[in-house]
């Protein structure tokens, strides 16, 4: 299992974030020679060794540190493991740049049992709290419990806690006021089927030919700003999203609509736009009203190569993709208080 999940950390790299400047503690070694032969196996020098150790102190502090393994022969990235114990027994994974001279990126690997004693106890409380309405099945079992440390990652979260389940997850943002984000996958045959119908039907109405059929439906919910279900197959070429409290569509997408050969054939037939604002209501208008129970009437349009963005003051805004032959793909609207449920 300790396997599995280094491969998946190593594979979707899916955090990373600064850490405020908490104090640095001082690393605890293991008493006798073992740590010794330990460094002296993975061949770090002492300033490698620093900057890893401080990072470590950083993100589980108190922990006693031991450096397993390094491999220099991963695209110019060094990978190194190790074991933690003291709080909660762990291994760890870090990603040293020897050109940049920086640690890229730092992940925990802990099991289930060790939640209460390595998560925050304020950390605890809120996720009781979320989970209450998230998960009234009370289906969210923990497998597993990571840290991860991404600082110099583009995307977001960089910095967080995850926690695993079968076909579960929750993340906990700690630069983000330790918003929690979380999902639950159901298999589409036991999902809700007024939802599954209103999906399929709504993926019917872009009027691309070719679909796939949904194989998931994701309860999805972010903090307060989204509580969703996302009907989706396993790679995400179709998919719907509809809220969990209101049952209202969302969006709508067919990544089959796509019908360009490569970016440089995008770029040339998207330079000038494929249609104009009044053609772009038009096309969209009776979807936007099937679909969302929106009415046009009023909304200004923005183009930007194949995006067309409908908006008006104190109105829901809608995004608009479209293909080579003016027909739209993909539909999402925006609430305008910035809520989806």
């Amino acid at each position: 299992m300790q396997k599995k999940w280094r491969t998946i950390a190593l594979t979707t790299t899916i955090t990373s974030l600064l850490l405020s400047s908490a104090p640095l503690y001082a690393a605890e070694t293991p008493a006798g020679t073992d740590y010794q032969q330990g460094i002296s196996a993975v061949e770090l020098d002492q300033d490698v060794t620093l900057q890893l150790t401080s990072v470590l102190n950083k993100v589980a502090p108190g922990q006693q540190i031991q450096f397993t393994g390094v491999d220099k022969n991963i695209e110019s990235m060094w990978q190194i493991n190790g074991t933690l114990t003291g709080k909660s027994d762990a291994e760890f994974i870090q990603q040293y740049n020897p050109t940049k001279g920086r640690v890229e990126s730092t992940t925990i690997y802990y099991k289930a049992e060790g939640l209460k004693q390595v998560l925050d106890p304020a950390l605890q409380t809120g996720v009781s709290s979320f989970l209450k309405t998230f998960d009234t099945g009370n289906v969210f079992k923990p497998e597993a419990l990571w840290r991860v440390y991404f600082p110099y990652q583009d995307n977001e979260p960089r910095n967080y806690w995850v926690i695993w389940g079968t076909n579960q997850s929750l993340e906990i943002d700690l630069d983000r006021n330790n918003q929690i984000t979380a999902k639950i996958s159901t298999p589409i045959s036991s999902a809700n089927s007024k939802f599954t119908n209103q999906a399929n039907r709504a993926l019917k109405s872009l009027g691309i030919t070719k679909t796939i059929a949904f194989e998931y439906a994701v309860k999805y919910k972010q903090g307060e700003k989204e509580f969703t279900w996302i009907y989706r197959d396993d790679n995400d070429l179709n998919r719907v999203v509809i809220g969990a409290k209101t049952g209202k569509t969302w969006a709508v997408v067919n990544e089959f609509g796509k019908d360009w050969a490569d970016d440089k054939d995008f770029a040339r037939s998207f330079a000038k736009p494929k249609l104009s604002k009044n053609q772009a209501i038009a096309a969209v208008k009776t979807k936007a009203s099937s679909l969302f129970g929106l009415n046009l009437k009023g909304y200004s349009v923005t183009i930007k190569n194949n995006e067309y963005t409908f908006t008006k003051k104190g109105a829901p805004t809608l995004l608009g993709k479209i293909n080579k032959k003016g027909k739209f793909y993909s539909l999402e609207l925006i609430p305008a208080n910035g809520i989806k449920s």
